[in-house]
């Protein structure tokens, strides 16, 4: 055993020192292949050196299985020998692996430039060449100038490749389009020439190609104004042509109303697509270019044919609803989508969701539309007045109240009308109820602020139109409270009934205050002073400045408020102007003759014009408060101090109703000179 082992170790010994040699000729040899073609760029040939590269690469591996088998124990001097040829074998494998590396990768570089090579086994071959100077397993490599050398050959062979590639590509898909003054034509050519098509989308995939170029064009030249616009679409796909031709042209401004319909902007995408494939090159199961293209551009084409297109088209009737075929059509090209493989893998069920919201979206459609329906008819003209029962606006409790009609305007009535429609759809739909139902409260709010807005001036202004609001409030707060049933799931009505009323009868009693304001201004010509000999045109003029103010609120008032409403808002008038008039008479200190004979003129002119404003003219007795003062008050400015005295009749007379004593008192000083008889009356008044 020890013999033969010696036999080893002297066999080490001799060939160690050989295969060192051969090694270091070996790196001689490759340094100078590499000098030449990737320093002095001279060619030398190689094929004798990798011949004994070969060769050299057996002698190494048996030599190191013979040092391994070895187990030297004997003698240091024999160990230390093993340990240094381990050694030397080592650092000369090292700089035998880098000559090897170097001259594999100009080996590679070297079949690129042979005849024949195609795109794809140029790809192919770059693609071992990229390995190997990725794969750098010893640093000293990246530190040489030559390795340095090899990387940027690399680079240069890879962009030459990929010009090539995208030249030959745009020579077989030729991708044009030009631009007149108002007009712009596309146009596509596919050649058919399917083998060198292949050979460059392959190359190109594998090359992870992402055709950015070839998306942009066809988002921007082809689908975009597809959608938007309508075009002349000429596709020519005939079996003997060499080619297949797109052809699109359009306007370059089109107006909103020529824009295509959805179907028609479905079929020429379809038509599009299903031309395109001819350049639609499949490499697997799991790869072609149309999968390529759907990364890049498949959600952006998606978004634009909903936005832009889809959801416009959505029916905003009923009517249009039932007819429509767009969730069936939209589907349908969804299918189409992915049968054509333009497929992303994130993307493809954006059309399918949609169609499943068209409905939600119809809704909305619908209810915006039924919203905006509202709104046109609140902002027509509200001159026109239409007459309408009791029963038909005011919500009456009490089957003995009394029946009378009033006026409302056509505008409201039409918007009730149009109410009443709405909540039979949101009956007959009750998908949709819930919506529908909040459109009605949406549109009673818009009613409550748009109105008022946009006829501030009218409001506030005519009397007229402030009582024919108030009417139309309570005419819709009526229609509220008449379909409480349809609507008592909704407590948001119980508010918006009473917002109603509230918003009518405030601008109506901001029109009565108004009115009132006139009121006090034109009585500021009735002046009474204790210097006033008599009365002139002024207190007459205030007077019947007054009365014609409430001839016009009846002449306008009348015929448009329910009958309480009338009675109750002129009586309401009536009765502050006669406590002013009469305030101002019981506050004269002395009523000469002839202011009081000018006073009771005018007393007459009232008690005459007055009971006019009501149907009833004895109703006036009730209706206004201070009427039967007013009356007495002309009897005390008549009357002799025997009849007051009467009157008074120890204050159970008829003058106790209205006057206090003090009042009574302070009329007779006012009107009788101080004489016995004076005090004989104002000490029977207590």
């Amino acid at each position: 055993m020890e013999t033969i082992e010696q036999t080893q170790f002297e066999n080490v010994s001799f060939n160690v020192p050989e295969v060192l040699s051969r090694i270091r000729k070996l790196q001689e040899e490759v340094r100078d292949i590499v000098n030449a073609n990737y320093v002095d760029f001279v060619s030398v040939n190689t094929h004798d050196v990798l011949a004994g590269l070969k060769s050299l690469e057996t002698g190494i591996k048996e030599l190191v299985a013979s040092t391994s088998q070895l187990s030297v124990d004997k003698s240091n001097l024999a160990r230390n020998d093993l340990r240094n040829y381990q050694r030397d074998l080592e650092e000369a494998m090292r700089g035998y692996k880098i000559a090897r590396k170097l001259l594999s990768i100009h080996d590679l570089f070297e079949s690129l430039n042979l005849a024949g090579n195609g795109f794809e086994k140029t790809a192919h071959l770059l693609g071992k060449i990229k390995t190997l100077l990725d794969e750098v397993e010893d640093p000293v490599l990246v530190d040489m100038h030559c390795f340095q050398g090899l990387i940027l050959r690399y680079e240069t062979e890879y962009e030459t490749l990929i010009n090539d590639l995208n030249a030959k590509f745009n020579e077989l898909v030729q991708l044009q389009h030009r631009s007149f003054q108002n007009t712009k034509s596309v146009t596509i050519r596919i050649h058919r020439d399917e083998t060198v098509l292949y050979q460059v989308v392959v190359t190109l995939l594998k090359t992870q190609h992402n055709f950015r170029t070839v998306c942009q064009f066809l988002l921007e030249n082809v689908f975009a104004p597809v959608i938007v616009k309508p075009v002349s679409l000429i596709c020519d796909e005939k079996s003997q042509d060499s080619s297949v031709l797109i052809q699109l042209s359009y306007q370059l401004s089109v107006g909103e109303e020529l824009r295509p319909g959805y179907k028609t902007v479905l079929s020429n995408v379809m038509q599009i697509f299903y031309n395109l494939s001819n350049m639609n090159i499949v490499v697997s199961e799991d790869e072609c270019l149309f999968k390529v293209l759907a990364k890049q551009m498949k959600k952006e084409l998606c978004t634009m044919l909903i936005e832009r297109c889809l959801e416009r088209d959505i029916p905003g009737t009923i009517e249009g609803m039932k007819e429509s075929t767009m969730v069936k059509d939209l589907c349908e090209f969804n299918n189409f989508l992915k049968t054509t493989n333009f497929v992303d893998g994130e993307n493809d069920g954006l059309l399918e969701e949609y169609a499943n919201s068209i409905d939600t979206i119809h809704q909305k459609k619908l209810c915006d539309n039924v919203l905006e329906t509202a709104l046109e008819i609140m902002k027509r003209e509200s001159h026109e007045m239409v007459p309408i029962e009791d029963h038909e606006y005011q919500f009456v409790g009490s089957s003995t109240a009394r029946q009378s009609s009033c006026m409302v305007t056509r505008t409201v009535v039409e918007l009730k009308k149009f109410l009443d429609k709405v909540l039979a759809e949101a009956s007959a739909h009750g998908d949709a109820a819930n919506r529908f139902i909040k459109t009605i409260a949406t549109i009673l709010e818009r009613y409550m602020v748009d109105v008022p807005m946009a006829n501030e001036k009218l409001l506030f202004k005519i009397p007229q139109q402030s009582a024919l609001f108030r009417n139309d409030c309570t005419y819709l707060n009526y229609w509220l409270q008449k379909n409480d049933d349809k609507l008592n799931d909704h407590c948001s009505f119980a508010n918006i009934s009473d917002a109603l009323k509230a918003c009518g009868e405030d601008i109506f009693q901001q029109q009565l205050n108004s009115q009132r304001t006139q009121m006090m201004q034109a009585l500021g010509g009735f002046k009474l002073s204790i210097h006033l000999l008599e009365l002139g045109t002024e207190q007459q003029r205030a007077i019947r400045q007054c009365v014609r103010q409430f001839e016009l609120l009846k002449n306008v008032w009348q015929t448009v408020l329910p009958d309480p409403v009338y009675k109750q808002s002129l009586s309401g008038l009536i009765d502050q102007f006669l406590r002013e008039v009469m305030k101002r008479i019981q506050s004269l200190e002395d009523i000469t003759t002839a202011i009081g004979n000018g006073l009771v003129l005018l007393i007459d002119i009232m008690t005459e014009t007055l009971p006019k404003l009501f149907k009833e003219q004895s109703e006036i007795h009730q209706l206004v408060k201070q009427w039967t003062k007013l009356l007495q008050l002309r009897q005390i400015l008549c009357g002799s101090l025997v009849e007051i005295t009467e009157l008074w009749a120890e204050g159970k007379g008829p003058l106790t109703m209205c006057f206090s004593a003090e009042e009574i008192k302070h009329l007779v000083r006012a009107l009788f000179q101080n004489t016995k008889q004076r005090q004989a009356c104002i000490a029977s008044i207590v």
